[in-house]
C-alpha cells in the first residue's frame, strides 16, 4: 500500500500544479477544471480509504466520510459559494465527530480554540464592512474551523498537522476574500489546504 500512497501524493501534486495552471484561462470553472480541483483532493479520499483497509474502526470511517464530503465541496464551491461553505463545514462536522470518538478533548482543547477563535472574530468584526452579509457565514464556519482544529490537537500529530493546515489555508482565504490581492497567497492558500487534507488522509492509515 506504501506505492500507492506514494503515487496518490505525486498525483494530488500534479492536480494542484494542473488547477494552478488553468486558473487565469478560459477553461476556468468547466467542467474539466472542477473535475481536476476535485481530483486532488480525491488522493487524500484514497489515503484514508486505504487507512480503512488497514484498520476498520468507526472513527476511520467518518474520517473517510468527512473528506469525501470536502472532496464534493471542491466542486460545488466553483459553482455555489455558499453551498460549497455548507459542505466544508459539514466536513469539519464529521473530522470532530470522528476526533470525539478517538479521543476526549481536554483543557488544552479549549485553550486551542480560544487562541484560534477570538484573533479570527477580532479580525471579522474589523473587516465587517467589506465582509457585508457574509459576516454572521464567516464567523460560524470560523467558530466550526476552530473547534475542529482544537479537537485534532490531543489525535495523532499527523491529524494535528493536517488540520493546522487546513486553517491556516482557510485563513489566507479569508483574507483574499475580504479584499486582499495576492497570487502568490491564493496559490500558497490552495497548496497548504491539499497537503492538510492528504495528511488527514494520511493519519487514517498511519494511526
Amino acid at each position: 500500500m506504501i506505492p500507492v500512497l506514494c503515487a496518490a501524493f505525486v498525483m494530488m501534486a500534479v492536480f494542484y500544479l494542473l488547477f494552478e495552471r488553468m486558473k487565469d484561462t478560459p477553461e476556468n470553472n468547466s467542467p474539466k477544471h472542477i473535475f481536476i480541483k476535485c481530483a486532488a483532493t480525491s488522493m487524500a479520499v484514497l489515503a484514508a480509504l486505504l487507512g480503512c483497509l488497514k484498520s476498520s474502526t468507526p472513527a476511520h470511517f467518518i474520517m473517510l466520510a468527512g473528506l469525501t464530503v470536502c472532496a464534493a465541496a471542491d466542486g460545488v464551491l466553483c459553482v455555489r459559494f455558499l453551498a460549497g461553505g455548507v459542505l466544508f463545514a459539514l466536513g469539519h462536522i464529521l473530522y470532530m465527530a470522528a476526533f470525539l470518538v478517538m479521543r476526549r478533548p481536554t483543557w488544552l482543547s479549549a485553550v486551542i480554540f480560544l487562541a484560534l477563535m477570538v484573533p479570527s472574530a477580532a479580525v471579522f468584526i474589523r473587516t465587517r464592512g467589506r465582509i457585508g452579509q457574509k459576516f454572521p457565514f464567516f464567523c460560524a464556519y470560523a467558530a466550526v474551523l476552530s473547534a475542529m482544529v482544537a479537537l485534532s490537537s490531543v489525535q495523532h500529530p499527523l491529524y494535528f498537522a493536517g488540520a493546522l493546515l487546513f486553517a491556516f489555508s482557510d485563513a489566507l482565504l479569508a483574507y483574499l476574500l475580504s479584499g486582499g490581492k495576492s497570487a502568490a497567497l491564493d496559490r500558497i492558500s490552495l497548496g497548504a489546504y491539499y497537503l492538510g487534507q492528504f495528511l488527514l488522509g494520511l493519519a487514517v492509515f498511519v494511526a
